[in-house]
């Protein structure tokens, strides 16, 4: 009998599928977002062994427990906001991820959208496109000597702090999980996330969300902030109480903000829209075709390996 994977969400890259269809897996898939309906529809219809979630808002109970055979849920990626990972415990279905697959693409992006900041470009874009050529206008400052705050050091703030360094900026980290070992090469622990906050002139999430971190950053966080700091979130939107950070960037109580991820996505209209210190990107820090591939191979392999009894790191394992 053929054993079928559904795909919810889109399509994994070409070079995925190609990896289960050698295997014999039978390949079906969603469009992205799709509605729980449409889901529902095709898990009951073809009772896979594996959902692997790409592009929905929430993968549920309902939707677990419309396949008899399902044994794996695999995220195309890192992030499972997107799956009741309580129910599919309390099923006995692990979640699993591709850790690290997308960890280089983040951390460019974060670097990107801290270049684009510093130097002023949106705004100087924006002036030219206005017909205002006027250097006066120019507020971009070098990143040399700078400080760089990282919320959670793991792969990605890890990668990104190398990426910096070069550039000649202090770089500290605040992560009491982080083992003393991934702070080489001068990254500095901070004590506590307030001081972080106090002495960096950026701050970088890379958090996962969880309890512990939704709203990680409020207006007391934001507040403790230099006036001239700027606040990078390629992590979850809901780590950052959106309304505090708007009150401050409209007030000019930090410099600004680079945002990939928000508390509501697709997001619908918000002041964010309005703010000319705030540069937005959809949430696609990690979905480079390169980082694409990646996540479609280590997620195949991941499921394969799965479905033949083989043992898989421990940390591609989602925790409640």
């Amino acid at each position: 009998m053929t054993t079928t994977i559904v795909t919810v969400g889109g399509r994994m890259a070409a070079e995925g599928l190609a990896m289960l269809e050698i295997a014999g897996i039978e390949c079906i898939s969603t469009e992205a977002y799709p509605t729980k309906s449409e889901v529902m529809a095709l898990i009951e219809r073809h009772q896979p062994a594996a959902l692997v979630v790409r592009l929905v808002e929430l993968v549920d109970r309902d939707m677990l427990a419309a396949s008899s055979k399902l044994k794996i849920v695999a995220k195309h990626g890192v992030g499972t906001n997107d799956i009741d990972v309580a129910a599919a415990k309390a099923m006995n279905i692990p979640v699993i991820m591709a850790t690290g697959a997308n960890a280089h693409s983040v951390a460019e992006h974060a670097l990107g959208l801290i270049l684009a900041l510093t130097k002023d470009f949106l705004r100087q874009d924006g002036h030219i496109r206005n017909g205002r050529w006027d250097k006066k206008l120019y507020a971009g400052r070098e990143l040399r000597g700078q400080k760089l705050g990282l919320v959670g050091f793991g792969l990605i703030g890890q990668i990104l702090a190398r990426m910096v360094t070069p550039i000649g900026m202090q770089v500290s980290a605040y992560d009491p999980f982080a083992p003393d070992a991934a702070f080489a090469g001068g990254v500095v622990r901070a004590p506590s996330l307030d001081v972080l906050l106090a002495e960096s002139d950026v701050v970088s999430l890379h958090c996962p969300l969880t309890e512990g971190t939704r709203g990680l950053i409020g207006a007391r966080e934001i507040a403790l902030m230099k006036p001239t700091a700027f606040l990078i979130n390629t992590a979850r939107g809901e780590v950052v109480d959106e309304p505090a950070l708007i009150a401050a960037l409209q007030a000019g109580r930090i410099a600004g903000a680079g945002l990939d991820s928000f508390a509501e996505e697709p997001p619908v209209a918000s002041p964010l829209w309005q703010l000319s210190n705030v540069l937005l990107t959809p949430h696609v820090a990690g979905v480079t075709e390169d980082a694409r591939r990646a996540v479609s191979i280590m997620t195949a392999e991941n499921v394969l390996a799965f479905l033949r009894g083989e043992p898989l790191a421990q940390n591609l394992y989602a925790r409640v």
